[in-house]
């Protein structure tokens, strides 16, 4: 399938919104239309942008701005880090709690409660994701098209092009997980004032050039960003963006398990099943990680897993590989995700079956007969989850400078307890990402939201290699399990194996490597969500029931719990894909195709 692009040559405007120097952009809001038919509400001169070394500065800085609307919330419009977390709630990780239930994209994800062409709010997320991607694609071919003008060194002018065209690369990327194959513009500056005919390219097609595009990043890249620049794209980040689309190609949804059929089939996937996809994975992977650059934060001697809670709450750290770096702010996301005692918002719970997934500090699995989970079901386990999850009596300050005390989450318990009006609704709270000696509405150093770790680029060159060939590749998989579970705190054992079963075959390796995937990533820029879809374990949810954990005091303060269901889970495959706005294949006069069951 080719693409059909009807180009505008006169265009003389953009959209540009922006402050001086170092201030961040504030982007479009959405619109009545659809992207190709918005109008730009505040528009400035592209000679008078690209004359003036500020203002393409500012222009520069909003493709930066823009990345947390688009990729870390389907829908891009509220706060960056309060949103984040909105990929996690349409999982079996956790949910949103109250307001927030009905409000959001992913609690109608998980209901299945939207239409491509309703009103309500899986639509509207649609809209936006789509819409704001495209404008920042939009604006990152008007940079490339027009930086050479401006009144900056040619280092500096380069400089910024490499980044443009890597963040382009991008925000593809991020729309070709979302809705599969979409209209690629190349370096053409389409016009969004004015309809333009588009068609999507084949999945293939958009792999095959994201792929190019991301390789010509790294080459051009810097090994390191230091200082002010800290948080701009490396060498090892478009490595990382270029793993992960690798990932994506070679996972089943599309590597053989095609949900398409007809015209839309080489949209949404491949035509055939290849194992060499991965060797793509396995190459890339290992590219990035003898770049000699990033390595685990590793630290058991302040306390067991103490390096797991610093690779998530230091805002400079060796496992970044790229991130949304931001300033000094109050709270976010503690602000967010602590109780309603520690003045947070409390807007994401996790699942008891989040907690299940964790394991002992030995790294074996949960025995829920033991007398010893029955009675504290907190008491042993993998340190991991403690740095993830406020439980019953988990401990957090209450008063700025003050001494750690209890969080108490039993039913009725004041301000947090489950039942209680404002407390928690599963029986739990996160506090990954949270900078355990503030709170929620301290400032801090800044902090720093992962979309790549270089824990999930092992655990990516973990999972190829087994797709490859789990028996041949053991001895280098099993490496990568066995390190990521020292750093997290687990206890080795007699056997050196941190827990990990001898001998898994293919089948048992990959389940065990996406659990790890689970606990590892929990609350994490989505990785749940993504790795469901990719690996087409979406379905197997579909009627499941997620659940609380209810405990009760008694009168001699000693404690009873339970696990009560709460959430019934639904999915149908055409979820695997978000609908295509109906207004784009309208503005689009049909040449748009939509995705399977929509």
């Amino acid at each position: 399938m080719s693409n059909r692009i009807l180009m505008s040559n006169t265009m003389k405007k953009i959209i540009i919104f922006f402050l001086c120097a170092c201030s961040f952009i504030v982007a479009c809001t959405e619109t009545s239309e659809g992207f190709l038919e918005s109008k730009g509400k505040e528009t400035d001169d592209l000679e008078s942008v690209f004359s003036d070394s500020t203002k393409v500065m500012g222009f520069h800085a909003a493709l930066f701005w823009q990345l947390g609307r688009v990729t870390m919330s389907p829908h891009g419009v509220a706060s960056v880090l309060q949103n984040y977390k909105d990929y996690e709630a349409g999982t079996d990780n956790s949910r949103y709690s109250g307001y927030f239930r009905v409000t959001e994209f992913t609690p109608a994800y998980t209901k299945g409660d939207f239409s491509q062409g309703g009103t309500n709010a899986g639509f509207t997320d649609f809209q936006r994701g789509w819409q704001e991607a495209y404008q920042t694609i939009y604006r990152c071919n008007s940079f490339l098209q027009n930086y050479k003008k401006a009144p900056l060194t040619e280092a500096t002018k380069e400089k910024l092009a490499n980044e443009a065209r890597f963040i382009r690369a991008f925000f593809y990327f991020h729309l070709l997980r979302q809705y599969g194959a979409v209209p690629l513009l190349y370096d053409e500056v389409i016009d969004p004032f004015n309809p333009s005919f588009l068609e999507r390219s084949t999945f293939e097609e958009c792999v095959n050039y994201l792929a190019q595009e991301l390789r010509a990043a790294a080459d051009a890249l810097p090994l390191e960003q230091m200082g002010a620049d800290y948080g701009r794209p490396t060498k090892a980040s478009a490595l990382g963006v270029l793993t992960e689309l690798y990932a994506l190609a070679a996972s089943p949804l599309y590597n053989g398990g095609n949900i398409g059929s007809g015209d839309n089939r080489l949209l949404v996937g491949y035509d055939n099943y290849d194992v060499n996809r991965w060797e793509n994975v396995r190459i890339t992977a290992q590219e990035l990680m003898g770049l000699g650059t990033h390595e685990l934060v590793k630290d058991n001697k302040t306390r067991p897993g103490n390096g797991f809670y610093l690779a998530t709450t230091k805002r400079v750290n060796t496992e970044r590989v790229w991130f949304w770096v931001t300033v000094s702010t109050t709270g976010y996301p503690a602000s967010a995700l602590l109780p309603k005692s520690r003045n947070g918002g409390r807007q994401i719970q996790p699942y008891h079956e989040l907690v299940e997934a964790f394991p002992m500090k030995d790294g074996t699995p949960i025995d829920k007969n033991s007398a010893e989970y029955k009675e504290n079901p907190y008491q042993n386990r993998d340190p991991r989850l403690g740095y993830t999850i406020i439980y019953n009596e988990a401990e957090w300050i209450k008063t700025k400078g003050g001494e750690l005390e209890k969080v108490y989450t039993y039913k009725d318990a004041t301000q947090d307890g489950y039942g209680t009006s404002g407390g928690t609704e599963t029986g739990y709270y996160f506090r990954k990402c949270c900078n355990e000696d503030l709170m929620a509405n301290e400032y801090g150093e800044g902090t720093g939201l992962s979309f790549i770790r270089y824990a999930d680029i092992m655990l990516l060159y973990a999972e190829a290699l087994t797709e490859l060939n789990v028996d041949r590749n053991r001895d280098e998989i099993e490496k990568q399990l066995f390190e990521l579970r020292d750093r997290a705190g687990i206890e080795p054992g007699d056997d050196k194996r941190y827990g990990v079963p001898a001998n898994m075959n293919k089948d048992e390796m990959i389940d065990f490597i996406i659990n790890e995937r689970r606990i590892e990533f929990a609350n994490e820029c989505g990785n749940r969500f993504w790795d469901l879809k990719r690996r087409k374990l979406y379905e197997k949810l579909d009627g499941v029931w997620t659940s609380a954990a209810v405990w009760e005091k008694t009168n001699d303060g000693s404690y009873t719990w339970s696990v009560m269901p709460i959430e019934q889970h639904f999915f149908s495959q055409k979820m695997y894909f978000s609908a295509i706005p109906q207004r784009e294949i309208n503005a689009s006069h049909g040449k748009l195709i939509q995705n399977p069951g929509w």
